[in-house]
């Protein structure tokens, strides 16, 4: 029987991998649900927290990265691994993963390698676009080494095979969510949904990509309406100059509010009480906290930007245009009137069935 071996992130308690990346995960789960012949590879973890970088730790994803790559050598070696068996991991950016590459021109063995496309260099917003000088020509040959490369946007699928990505390896899916089994891992966690309180929550990280300034705008331009941003880890931003300002408005404005989220669980409660989840952000693709948003019955307000409006066809009234401050506030204050939509659900929904796909593609379903 064929077999999927599963390289999950590391999982962050700041991070929504903390649920999807855990032992029986959202990832588990689906595999589980499927049938599939599977066994989990954990590497080396270093840390429970984020120091170096936001998105993961710079140190701590190396480590745990490269030491999944020596297990699964050790297998490779020790004749584990059969024809037709998949390698699976969650990030396209897997230091050690050339090593697989390599041993498989060697030896007479046809297994597959799989991954999940985040961003990487090729997105001119993302942490990693000022590293394209070194880091572009290894995704190029990377690419090539991947049998499988899945990603959530269709626009990120075209930027990739416009910078070389191997057009062929690349199958636009979704994001890997399981809203199900997340209110169940919630539930053992005696979380208790909350009732709705009049305040928009912004709920991604406060970094230069995600355009705090423009968040910050709208706070100062929206004196009678509450907002609460979230801090998942203990500096909020690495940007002085945003640092300075957030603290300029926190000063001036009453209706901001920061609220410690450096807890997942902790970010489910607060935005479980959230009314609407308010997205601005240059550096997104479908995003997470949109799926989280619609979960828990929030009225999410995003831009008319990259994957968004394909996201949210069919609901004008959650878009506003990007950086028209006028518009968003326009968009924000009617929302405020309105009930959530349940249809909204659905958007959840179609990326629920991704590991479907994931499987469909690689035959293991």
């Amino acid at each position: 029987m064929r077999k999927l071996f599963y390289l999950p992130l590391e999982a962050y308690v700041e991070r929504y991998t903390y649920l999807m990346s855990s032992v029986d995960g959202w990832a588990e789960t689906w595999l589980k649900k499927f049938n599939v012949n599977f066994e989990r590879i954990d590497g080396v973890k270093v840390g429970d927290r984020i120091k170096v970088g936001s998105v993961l730790d710079g140190f701590g994803r190396s480590i745990f990265a490269m030491s999944q790559v020596e297990k699964m050598l050790g297998k490779i070696k020790d004749g584990e691994i059969k024809n037709g068996d998949v390698i699976y991991t969650e990030d396209f950016w897997h230091p050690g993963i050339e090593a697989l590459f390599y041993v498989r021109d060697l030896i007479d063995i046809d297994f597959k390698i799989g991954c999940f496309l985040h961003a990487q260099s090729i997105d001119d917003s993302d942490f990693t676009y000022p590293m394209r000088r070194w880091m572009r020509d290894m995704e190029v040959g990377m690419s090539k080494g991947y049998d499988y490369i899945f990603t959530c946007s269709h626009i990120l699928r075209a930027i990739a095979v416009e910078a070389g990505y191997d057009r062929d390896h690349i199958f636009k899916t979704g994001l890997p969510y399981n809203s199900e089994r997340l209110l169940e891992q919630l539930k053992d966690m005696e979380f208790v949904e909350q009732k709705k309180e009049r305040f928009v929550l912004f709920s991604s990280r406060f970094d230069t990509e995600k355009n705090p300034n423009f968040f910050l705008d709208l706070v100062e331009a929206c004196s009678d309406i509450q907002f609460k941003l979230v801090k998942p880890r203990e500096h909020i931003t690495d940007d002085k100059e945003v640092e300075n300002r957030l603290n300029q408005v926190l000063k001036k404005c009453s209706n901001l509010e920061l609220v410690d989220t450096s807890n997942k669980i902790k970010y489910y409660e607060i935005l479980s009480k959230a009314e609407i989840q308010f997205n601005c952000a240059y550096q997104d693709w479908v995003s997470w906290t949109l799926l989280e948003a619609v979960t828990f019955n929030c009225k999410p307000l995003y831009p008319n930007w990259k994957d968004f409006s394909y996201e949210l066809k069919g609901y004008d009234d959650h878009i506003y245009e990007m950086d028209n401050l006028e518009d968003c506030k326009k968009k924000l204050y009617s929302l405020l009137n309105k009930k959530f939509d349940s249809r909204l659900k659905q958007i959840a929904e179609r990326h629920n069935g991704t590991w479907k796909e994931y499987l469909e593609v690689m035959n293991f379903v």
